[in-house]
């Protein structure tokens, strides 16, 4: 559960129209900043409830994620993510971790439309994910992680809203 809650926070860009394009480098990621109120969780169970929250400063977007105690989990999770624009090799990079000791660094090309595609480079567990976020409208986006780089069917989902 730690690398796919994790993953349903690497939502990140702008809402645009199908075929529209993109700001260029972090310009896209302004979309995020502000505070969502999100749902999540594996495949076939019972999702948890979430914040997130976004703020961007010197081209570097913050995000912070807390999950309280809910179910049969004791303590809060908690998440940090930073992502920046790598412009030598054109991709968003990011970077997260966990107050469980979990890690990645996750890669994606510049988009166009409303579709995000991510992809694992490293992880403290050494499988490799692939996931996708849709931007549904400029208050909301949905999201769906994978347990390979090539599995076709999600094993994480969510929905975030703007509040």
């Amino acid at each position: 559960m730690k690398k796919a809650l994790g993953f349903f926070v690497l939502a990140l860009c702008a809402a645009m129209p199908a075929g529209a394009q993109p700001p260029s480098g972090m310009a896209a990621m302004q979309y995020y900043v502000g505070s969502w109120q999100c749902t999540a969780g594996q495949i076939g169970q019972k999702p948890s409830k979430a914040t997130a929250t976004y703020t961007m400063d010197s081209g570097l977007l913050h995000e912070a994620v807390v999950v309280p105690p809910q179910a049969k989990m004791t303590k809060p999770y908690v998440l940090s993510i930073a992502t920046s624009y790598d412009a030598k090799n054109m991709r968003y990079v990011q970077t997260g971790l966990d107050n469980m000791s979990s890690w990645w660094i996750d890669y994606a090309k510049p988009w166009t439309g409303n579709t995000e595609q991510w992809a694992d480079h490293a992880n403290d567990s050494g499988k490799l994910g692939h996931g996708q976020t849709i931007r549904t409208n400029q208050n909301s986006f949905s999201f769906v992680s994978y347990a390979s780089m090539t599995a076709a069917k999600p094993s994480f989902k969510g929905s975030c809203t703007r509040t």
